[in-house]
């Protein structure tokens, strides 16, 4: 009989996945990237209803169970195309490229046939009753099994590096495009990763754990909660968010460089990224003059949406030689050099002590106090609390 615990997380999810998946769906219309969480979804969906088959439904349960594997195997590449999709610089297209990620899955399809040519009473002694079954098909069978269990993990390896190293590349380039960066920075995702990782060490503990532990520390509990906090972070967070760039002129795609085939539109270091540019040193010196003559004059840097879109239309320079002066000329990025320009302007108001650190942020451009602080301390060495303490003790010691 099936876990009763194991069954209400599993029905937790299917709730959490039915509710989520048409919505989804609905989206999937207007923005292609809802397409992957929604295969994501549906595929965890129908591995989690297994358990309840065999119980409700057993005598469908071999059908079942063999129709789905290959489920599995789909999980890894949805996950990878919606991290892909969410922080590309313009709208993702599934292409013939993408098929190389679903190369376990051909394989899976075969052991699927192998699982449903079983006997009815061998799968039964296979995988309910767990007893040792001497016949040939069934040692290719698990040996099949095992092979492409471990091979799975090793891709499930292989998709957290890539998607980390997407992030990574991903936060980089939104200091080029934005001076805020509140629902950008996907930090969900690192909590996501997190409970994947966790999720997958699980499986691969429960699948190599001896006798000796009696299946007490690596049990389906442990893997369903795991499973359950995974699908709802997919679920809640991908709901909602939105890919930074949506909102953002494809002409800023001129300022990212394609690095690899995983990893279309990730910015590069400075140097490749701007090795083919027309922009030489006398007119990055004027681009960089006009920058600050139009933050000092016209405090667009005041603006809390401020972007180098916008910076760009306003001064109607490039996007790419404004972030290429940015970096090589002035050697920041645009994220800093409106920080800079907004601490600057913060300075005065934190020393005359005649507002909140929180309404002074506001003020100058910033969103949220943290970001505020982050900024200030990084500028000043201080945060605005001990800046404004030091400054009125050297006004004394100066009295």
């Amino acid at each position: 009989m099936t876990d009763p615990i194991v069954m209400t997380l599993n029905m937790i999810m299917l709730g959490q996945i039915l509710l989520s998946i048409p919505v989804l769906l609905i989206r999937a219309k207007t923005s292609i990237i809802c397409l992957p969480l929604s295969v994501f979804l549906l595929a965890s969906g129908l591995l989690a209803m297994i358990p309840i088959v065999s119980v409700q439904f057993p005598n469908w349960y071999q059908f079942y169970s063999a129709l789905v594997f290959p489920a599995l195997f789909t999980l890894c590449p949805a996950l990878w195309f919606y991290v892909e999709g969410i922080t590309a610089d313009n709208t993702w297209k599934f292409n013939s490229k993408h098929l190389r990620h679903f190369i376990l899955l051909w394989p899976a399809l075969l052991i699927s046939i192998l699982m449903l040519l079983l006997p009815n009473d061998i799968h039964t002694a296979i995988f309910i009753d767990d007893t040792d079954v001497a016949d040939p098909l069934v040692i290719v069978l698990l040996m099949s099994l095992l092979v492409i269990i471990l091979l799975w993990l090793g891709q499930c390896v292989y998709t957290i590096f890539i998607i980390t190293r997407r992030l990574i590349n991903y936060r980089k380039q939104l200091k080029n495009a934005f001076a805020n960066h509140e629902g950008k920075k996907l930090n969900w995702m690192n909590w996501l990763l997190f409970v994947a990782i966790s999720a997958w060490l699980f499986s691969l503990l429960t699948l190599f754990s001896s006798s000796l532990f009696n299946n007490l520390l690596f049990n389906t509990r442990a893997e369903s909660l795991l499973s359950l906090l995974l699908i709802w972070s997919m679920a809640h967070f991908g709901l909602q968010q939105k890919p930074a760039f949506f909102e953002y002129s494809d002409n800023i795609a001129e300022n990212i460089t394609t690095q690899n085939d995983d990893e279309q539109n990730i910015v590069l270091s400075p140097t490749k990224k701007y090795q083919r540019s027309a922009l030489d040193t006398e007119q990055s010196n004027r681009i960089a003059k006009k920058i600050n003559d139009i933050m000092r004059e016209d405090k667009l840097y005041l603006d809390s949406s401020i972007s180098l879109q916008k910076l760009s239309s306003t001064i109607a320079i490039s996007p790419n030689y404004i972030s290429q002066t940015l970096n090589e000329t002035l050697s920041t990025n645009f994220f800093d050099f409106i920080n800079q320009w907004r601490i600057k302007a913060a300075i005065p108001k934190i020393l005359a002590n005649d507002d909140t650190v929180l309404n002074i942020a506001l003020e100058v451009g910033f969103n949220a106090r943290s970001s505020f602080y982050k900024a200030f301390k990084q500028e000043t060495g201080k945060t605005p609390s001990e800046f404004r303490k030091l400054s009125a003790s050297t006004l004394k010691i100066t009295y």
